[in-house]
């Protein structure tokens, strides 16, 4: 019976005689030193699809080069002692995002791998307004919708439970998740993340009760059994002052080896605030093409084969926070480690600003054309774009009520306050920074809906703008409100992508 993972290892001693192989993992070995392993190798060209390729000496990748068009991103891992400055094995280790792991024990390394192959990639979270107020607490309570609770108070010279979320939970059986808390303190206030493990069908039978102090959490919290339990998580503290605590997210972990997806990876500033990204290296010829996701409540990432489809290598963000994201705005040391990651990966490819392509969609269009002020790229194509959250906001209290409610967290989160001047403030931070590039050689792709009612004003404008600095503007309206016919759009979004792939960088045909 086929098995979840088919893993391959190359070396000289075959791991499955000295270690134990994961029951869900199909094991392939081959010596590099046999006289058959060239036609051994040969045969493989019809076995494809490895979850993992493990090579224990760096110089043996020399014989996957010719299969190197099989070998997934992020598939090939190989030691993290291995140094070389032979020029075919650095190039193949960097068109395969090559994963430099620790080999110092294997049987780990095979445990680790066995639950964190899985296909796809979900996460979520437990919201401030969730979390319960410990009933003995004599502290000052406020609730600021999806953004965070605030504890404000004497909380004891010891520590003591002073808040526990009201859900639990479930970590099956080898399935083990990521926790990631967002908090802010004062000074003067020490506190520590609690976690007891109650057996899946009991109702009180713990098996396990685990503490966190500050310094444990500055990493996720990985947590594992060999059986299923759920999680009753609650947070102490002492000392006298302010704790906010925000929400808490829980997403299947895939330990050293991504988040998310195999080489996933999120940024976080000072503030616990989170973006997320994924590169994947396409076939390593202009352009790059970075792609925002939208409005999301589940974590992840959005839009992978959508991307993958183009053949060029391409960057994936999400942003996990509020409710559904907070569209990539942020601290000045969140924006910048965004560019400086679109930077990175420019760089990695060898490519220039003029061989960038941003996109997004919906809540995804903001960063594109935000951020796209700053590099100046060959293109911007976007879905339904809004340009001003501060009218989103002020829009949801009579024009459009309900249509998106939490622009109203959003623009307290993003601006400090809810007036009409905080609005303004916040529609201004774009068009600032988007007034001050120099667009005259960028192509933008503008899909936008004949009734939108988020913000109505955002395609008249960005063309009214645009108009005068020399951009080309492609633009194509589909009827509807903002929420309506999404396919269209995006169908319109992917044939800008067609007409700027072909045109500009002579791929494909439109």
């Amino acid at each position: 019976m086929s098995k979840d993972y088919k893993i391959l290892q190359i070396g000289i001693d075959n791991w499955a005689h000295h270690y134990t192989i994961p029951e869900n993992m199909d094991w392939y070995y081959f010596c590099p030193n046999s006289p058959l392993a060239l036609r051994k190798m040969m045969e493989m060209d019809s076995i494809t699809n490895f979850h993992a390729i493990l090579v224990e000496d760096g110089q043996h990748i020399r014989d996957l080069m010719p299969f190197v068009h099989h070998i997934e991103p992020y598939t090939l891992l190989y030691s993290q002692d291995f140094q070389t400055i032979d020029l075919s094995i650095l190039d193949c280790l960097k068109k395969r995002c090559a994963q430099a792991v620790d080999f110092s024990n294997p049987q780990q390394l095979l445990n680790d791998l066995s639950t964190s192959l899985f296909r796809g990639g979900y996460g979520d979270k437990l919201k401030p307004f969730t979390i319960k107020i410990h009933p003995s607490s004599s502290i000052q309570v406020s609730y600021q919708g999806f953004e965070y609770v605030t504890l404000e108070g004497n909380f004891g010279d010891e520590f003591q439970q002073v808040a526990y979320w009201s859900y639990n939970f479930l970590v099956e059986k080898n399935g083990p998740i990521e926790l990631w808390l967002e908090y802010e303190k004062s000074e003067n206030v020490d506190f520590r993340f609690r976690i007891q493990k109650i057996v899946s069908g009991s109702i009180s039978d713990m098996t396990e009760d685990l503490i966190y102090t500050e310094k444990d959490i500055e990493k996720a919290i990985v947590i594992e059994q060999d059986y299923d339990a759920y999680l009753s998580v609650s947070v102490e503290a002492r000392g006298n002052g302010r704790l906010q605590l925000g929400s808490l997210h829980q997403r299947w972990s895939r330990k050293q080896f991504g988040k998310f997806f195999l080489g996933g990876n999120i940024l976080h500033d000072s503030k616990r605030e989170e973006i997320n990204y994924f590169f994947h290296p396409g076939d390593f010829k202009p352009p790059l093409a970075v792609y925002f996701a939208g409005y999301r409540t589940a974590e992840g990432f959005e839009g992978y084969y959508m991307m993958k489809n183009l053949g060029c290598p391409f960057l994936l963000f999400s942003d996990p926070r509020i409710n559904g994201g907070a569209f990539y705005l942020g601290s000045e040391e969140l924006e910048s480690k965004i560019k400086a990651t679109i930077q990175y990966y420019l760089d990695y490819l060898g490519l220039t600003s003029k061989e960038l392509i941003l996109s997004g969609l919906s809540m995804g269009t903001f960063p594109a054309l935000y951020y796209g002020a700053s590099f100046e790229p060959q293109a911007i194509l976007v879905g339904k774009p809004l340009a001003n959250i501060g009218t989103i906001a002020n829009r949801g209290r009579l024009a459009a009520p309900g249509v998106f409610n939490t622009a109203y967290d959003i623009l307290r989160h993003q601006s400090g306050g809810i007036s009409p001047q905080h609005m303004l403030e916040l529609n201004q931070r774009f068009w600032k920074a988007f007034k001050q590039a120099d667009f005259s050689k960028t192509t933008f792709g503008l899909s936008y809906m004949k009734d939108e009612d988020m913000d109505p004003q955002a395609y008249e404008q960005l063309v009214t703008y645009l108009c005068n600095t020399g951009a080309k503007i492609l633009s194509k309206g589909t009827a509807g409100r903002h929420n309506d016919d999404t396919d269209t759009n995006v169908a319109w979004v992917l044939h800008f992508y067609r007409m700027v792939l072909q045109a500009d960088f002579g791929r494909g045909e439109l």
